[in-house]
């Protein structure tokens, strides 16, 4: 991992209060993959029904623009970091 996919997974672990090991964070090509392991982790401390993924969906989107400096329109789930959103 490059240094900006070191800071946006760090960002990621401290806006959702989470860990994601390197090796797990290592598998994650896409930005749909990284909202699922948020959204799936987040479910196992709480009931299924009170993770709202539309919202950890922007809540993701907004660090992935603010971590990465790409437009709100290139971050979707099918996205890969570093082809597409240009992540060393």
């Amino acid at each position: 991992m490059g240094l900006d996919t070191v800071e946006l997974v760090m960002a990621v672990e401290g806006e959702f209060d989470l860990a994601i090991p390197d090796a797990a964070a290592a598998k994650m090509k896409r930005v749909g993959n990284l909202h699922a392991f948020v959204v799936a982790t987040l479910r196992q401390r709480v009931e299924a029904g009170a993770v709202d993924d539309v919202q950890v969906w922007e809540r993701l989107r907004a660090i992935i623009v603010a971590q990465l400096g790409v437009g709100v329109d290139e971050v979707t789930p099918s996205a890969r970091f570093v082809e597409d959103l240009r992540a060393d």
